[in-house]
């Protein structure tokens, strides 16, 4: 296993909890969070159950990729810090 790989374990609750922590203090995203329900609602109202299903399962789907982009760009970040410290010292 490689170097960063163990660190992005060892970050990822760490990453996990302190962005849910920004994100429920943040105003503006809790704003967009509601107005994206909104808009979720009034396009359910408008589907079948099937189509509601398998729009859901999409939307399952791209919130996993979202959460694993954010996850490696964080986690880049911190390696990219850490490599520019050693390349400092």
């Amino acid at each position: 296993m490689r170097k960063f790989d163990i660190m992005e374990q060892l970050l990822n609750p760490f990453v996990v909890d302190r962005l849910a922590d920004i994100y429920t203090k943040d105003e503006e995203y809790q704003n967009r969070l509601k107005e994206e329900d909104l808009i979720y609602q009034k396009l359910l109202d408008k589907l079948t159950d099937e189509q509601a299903e398998e729009l859901e399962q999409y939307f399952v789907a791209t919130t996993k990729t979202a959460a694993r982009k954010e996850t490696l760009t964080y986690t880049q970040g911190m390696k990219d810090l850490l490599a520019l410290l050693k390349s400092l010292s």
